[in-house]
């Protein structure tokens, strides 16, 4: 495959053509002839080898007639100049002979890491904690909360840059920033509806078992429906500013690669259920702001009710701890991204649309996230459940503190 890019060659297989399309960062790399290829574990819907460690080649399994948008995005960016991903090396595609076209293998740069970011926060938790819980001083508490800010910071900062590269104007039409119209906001709010409508059809008549601190919210959750759907309704005409861009799609801690304390932004593909039509529209970059929050909340959950989700929370020390690292993490990811914003000469979102579009997105993820758990991992419910509790606690307590100040 990797001669094949280098000599920008095309095959023909009958009717159809393999074509090797090679990027122009391929040549400055030297590949040696013999070498042990490594496969990596843990993928769906490839299967990709690291070679000799310079190049990472990934094989698609599942193959879908399109534009592959791994592929779009990665060249996009590669040509951007954004530096905080893998650079795309070259694509193998297959050309039918009806012209229909489909992508077969990516190679990508090598990015040496320590791990994505999932893993790392997680064990970060877990080594930070035992040093918390034996902490006398409250300055060292403090001093070990503090322990992520950077790296909490850097995730903002990245994505913020991605989407800042994402959001320039171009002449390429998959990539043209347009503008937020009233009739987007209203499809997301019908979007967020209709999760809403999932998550308590998945809940209804949800049986906790002996579980009943979960029984509990369950039967707190479900006293908020209407509450969710009248903020959805509140929320929706406040978002109506800004740009639509090409973003993520699919953003969550394991999506970043920690190397040497920075930030790598890998897996443009989006979500797999969605077709590729879906995957490649533009939408606001806050859909990925809120799938980094929900991720971090979820980073916290583990951390204290162990990997398969059923440990219980005994240690009221952990539960603060934990509690404390999600809501710093989230301010100082928040804050950064926030910054890098407010310095792109292309602003892609209006400053006061941030906290309207994120309740909106993270009400619509959280939802999903609870029929997405009743079906598949009950034991894991409680995270969404807690999460659209607190969105409605927040947004009550924000008008209570609106309603002082008048």
């Amino acid at each position: 495959m990797i001669r094949g890019l280098r000599a920008d060659k095309t095959v023909q297989a009958g009717k159809a053509q393999l074509r090797f399309i090679p990027e122009a960062g391929l040549s400055a790399i030297d590949f040696p002839t013999e070498v042990e290829n490594r496969w990596l574990a843990a993928e769906q819907s490839n299967s990709s080898m690291i070679i000799a460690d310079k190049g990472v080649l990934k094989v698609v399994r599942r193959i879908t007639p399109g534009i592959n948008p791994e592929v779009e995005v990665s060249r996009y960016l590669t040509h951007a100049g954004y530096a905080n991903t893998a650079p795309l090396l070259g694509e193998v595609r297959r050309v039918a002979g009806d012209g229909e076209e489909a992508t077969l293998a990516v190679l990508q740069g090598f990015l040496r890491n320590q791990g994505d970011a999932w893993r790392w926060t997680l064990d970060y938790l877990h080594r930070s904690f035992d040093e918390f819980a034996h902490a006398s001083e409250a300055d060292r508490q403090t001093e070990l909360l503090a322990g992520y800010d950077a790296f909490a910071a850097v995730m903002g900062t990245r994505l913020a840059q991605l989407h800042a590269a994402l959001a320039r104007p171009t002449d390429d039409v998959a990539f043209a920033p347009t503008p937020v119209t009233e009739a987007d906001t209203r499809r997301w709010a019908a979007s967020a509806h209709a999760q809403i409508d999932h998550a308590f059809a998945a809940i209804e008549g949800f049986d906790a078992g002996e579980d009943a601190k979960l029984a509990r919210r369950v039967a707190r959750v479900r006293n908020e429906r209407e509450e969710l759907k009248s903020r959805v309704d509140q929320i929706a005409p406040l978002a109506a500013t800004g740009l639509l861009i090409r973003h993520h799609g699919d953003f969550h801690l394991g999506q970043i690669l920690v190397v040497q304390d920075d930030a790598y932004i890998i897996d443009f593909e989006g979500e797999p259920a969605r077709s590729i039509a879906e995957r490649r529209l533009k939408s606001s970059p806050l859909r990925d702001v809120a799938g980094l929050l929900r991720s971090l909340d979820y980073a916290a959950a583990v951390a204290a009710r162990g990997e398969d989700g059923v440990a219980p929370v005994v240690d009221e020390r952990l539960e603060a701890y934990l509690t404390a690292f999600r809501d710093r993490a989230s301010e100082n990811f928040l804050a950064a991204y926030r910054a890098e914003l407010a310095a792109s000469p292309f602003p892609w979102i209006d400053e006061q649309a941030i906290e309207p579009l994120l309740d909106l997105f993270l009400i619509e993820k959280a939802a999903y996230e609870v029929a997405y758990e009743a079906a598949n991992r009950p034991h894991w419910l409680a995270v969404p459940l807690t999460g659209l509790h607190s969105i409605v606690e927040r947004l009550e307590a924000a008008d209570f503190t609106r309603e002082l100040d008048a």
